[in-house]
């Protein structure tokens, strides 16, 4: 009993979901870390002398046979995390460009993703530092204005968050920042020296916050122990929710397959020689002695019980599917109770389902 649903009965809607996730900067484990980046001449670097930030177990053997990776979770050098950022994010808007002039080229390569200058302040000076949140753990992306990232690398408690355009700001001078974001970025709208600027940036797609402030906050996400940070934030999954109108029209679906209504429940499916039927039927023959044989194939019924026949039946409907061009089952949708198939009406199953 199938049949086909018209286009116009479906509708597939995606939204929105958000996920709430905290990390310390006890749980490297997790993929996220504090990192330092320093500019400094990029000429014959040498891994051993340079600066880095190793994370994990210590690995005697690695460190015998001379690898360089010798921690379990990583090394991470300063001096190249700097130049990558610096490419990655800031090449138009740095005090250190790798491309001559530029700072004033328009080319989208030289900066990662769209900016409005009336939106968004980017600029990086000698050094950075960075808290990075792998893709498994935010999804598409940070839900903007979600962020916020507390702070104890300094005497006083740093409460930074995002305003929802790529902006990391100090929440204790949030009228000061948005004073300095409205008046295009004027620094004289500072209530004191560096606070109520942008102090860095989020990237919501690719999960780094980048602090490029040289002042106060230049040692954000970078402490440990009692002096380390949390970083709070939502990721973001969209789901498509899924509803299909299976219409069961007047007169149709009237018949059942049910065994309560074939004559004496003697079945109503066949099943051929050799497929082992008393798997799952009784014995066709089983005298008193508890031997004897089962039958090798059963045949379905022709006949029903005789109320199946009565003018006013009507099966009830318990269960609706959904098939695909396969007739494999996909969806299958229960009612709260059995409904009454009436031959005299049309009616309409909802079935609403998310991806």
């Amino acid at each position: 009993m199938l049949r086909n649903v018209h286009p116009q009965d479906v509708s597939i809607d995606p939204f929105k979901t958000y996920k709430r996730f905290q990390f310390t900067n006890v749980d490297s484990g997790s993929g996220i870390y504090g990192l330092r980046g320093v500019s400094g001449s990029i000429y014959n670097f040498i891994s051993g002398s340079a600066t880095s930030q190793s994370f994990g177990s210590y690995n005697k053997l690695s460190a015998s046979l001379g690898k360089t990776n010798t921690y379990s979770l990583g090394t991470y050098y300063s001096l190249p995390l700097y130049y990558s950022i610096n490419n990655l994010y800031y090449e138009r808007f740095s005090k250190n460009p790798k491309l001559s002039k530029s700072s004033g080229r328009k080319e989208p390569f030289l900066s990662y993703g769209p900016i409005n200058p009336n939106k968004q302040y980017r600029i990086l000076h000698n050094q950075c530092s960075i808290i990075s949140i792998p893709q498994r753990l935010i999804g598409e992306e940070i839900k903007r204005k979600s962020v916020r990232v507390t702070d104890n690398s300094t005497n006083v408690t740093f409460d930074i968050r995002d305003d929802g355009d790529g902006n990391l700001y100090d929440y204790n001078y949030s009228s000061s920042f948005a004073a300095f974001k409205s008046s295009s970025w004027d620094n004289s709208e500072w209530t004191a020296q560096g606070s109520g600027s942008a102090i860095g940036n989020v990237f919501y797609k690719t999960g780094m916050l980048i602090f490029t402030d040289t002042g106060s906050y230049k040692d954000v996400g970078l402490g440990t122990g009692t002096d380390g940070f949390e970083v709070d934030y939502r990721s973001t999954h969209t789901i498509y929710q899924h509803e299909y109108t299976v219409i069961a029209p007047a007169g149709q679906f009237n018949t059942t397959r049910n065994i309560s209504a074939t004559y004496q429940q003697s079945g109503s499916i066949t099943v051929v020689e050799g497929a082992r039927p008393h798997y799952y039927f009784p014995p066709g023959d089983n005298p008193g002695g508890g031997s004897g044989s089962y039958n090798s194939s059963y045949e379905a019924t022709q006949f029903v019980e005789n109320f199946v026949t009565h003018s006013n039946f009507a099966p009830y409907i318990t269960t609706v599917g959904l098939y695909n061009d396969n007739n494999e089952l996909l969806v299958t949708g229960r009612t709260s109770r059995p409904i009454k198939n009436d031959p005299d009406l049309d009616i309409s199953f909802v079935l609403r389902f998310d991806i």
